[in-house]
């Protein structure tokens, strides 16, 4: 799992990293949709590219700090391929949320083959501040 703010230092360490920590997705038959996420004052919006996928195919849940994007491209049976690019198959991306969001007003859409979710920054100051724990 990668954290939502995270800055990729090194795309192939980041694989690796998330294959060891999440042995489900290490399989070749699962693919890491392609993905922005952008930060603004009020939210977090990640667009993940999900060419020919339905809407109906793809789920998202939030469990405690973790956001989990799985989605299926369906493959049409007895077509004749000249040429196959394209992936058919499962995908699946974690996302470890912030402190500070907003879980209950998570939204999401699905436009042109992008997956948009938008995730709400709490109003107001959210941040701890430091404090000194006094002992009794």
């Amino acid at each position: 799992m990668l954290p939502i703010r995270y800055k990729s230092l090194n795309p192939l360490l980041d694989d690796l990293i998330h294959d060891l920590c999440n042995p489900g997705c290490c399989s070749p038959d699962v693919k890491y949709p392609v993905h922005d996420i952008i930060e603004n004052d009020k939210e977090y919006i990640i667009e993940a590219l999900l060419a020919g996928v339905k809407k109906e195919d793809v789920s998202i849940e939030v469990e405690n700090d973790v956001m989990m994007i799985k989605a299926e491209r369906k493959e049409t049976k007895n077509l004749k391929y000249n040429r196959k690019e394209t992936y058919y198959g499962k995908y699946e991306r974690m996302f470890k949320l912030p402190d500070g969001i907003d879980r209950e007003n998570i939204q999401s859409s699905m436009e042109n083959g992008v997956l948009k979710i938008v995730v709400p920054k709490l109003v107001g100051d959210t941040k701890l501040s430091k404090k000194k724990i006094e002992i009794k």
